[in-house]
Formats: C-alpha cells, structure tokens, sequence
C-alpha cells in the first residue's frame, strides 16, 4: 500500500476531535429533541449519547487505521 502524504496525515489526525464532539453532541441533540417530543425524559437523550459515543469511536477507529 502507498506512503499517505504528510498533510494527509495531519489532516486525518485533525479530524479526530470534529468526529468525536460531533457524534456526541449530535447524539444528545437528537435524543433531547427525541425526548421532548415523546415525552420520555432521560431514555433518548441517554441513548443518543451511548449510540454518539459508539459512532465516536467507531470513527476513531478508521482514522486512526487510515493513519497506520
């Protein structure tokens, strides 16, 4: 497999934070909004942060296994 370029290479490690923080807000986003319009008060907001924090490593994981 090919050398990645050195700017890629920051690119995708700068990119780590962007995925995180946005699958976590985005989770607890959708589950408060999920949550005041079924009226069920910490179930989805608590699932939306479980499921960000899933996708959140999960794309971690491909940007740390892009790097290598």
């Amino acid at each position: 497999m090919g050398r990645i370029p050195e700017h890629s290479r920051l690119a995708l490690a700068l990119s780590v934070g962007t995925v995180i923080s946005s699958n976590i807000v985005g989770g607890i986003i959708v589950g408060y909004l999920l949550d005041r319009w079924l009226g069920t008060a910490p179930v989805a907001i608590t699932t939306g942060l479980i499921l960000g924090t899933i996708g959140a490593f999960l794309g971690l994981y491909r940007i740390v296994s892009r790097l290598n």
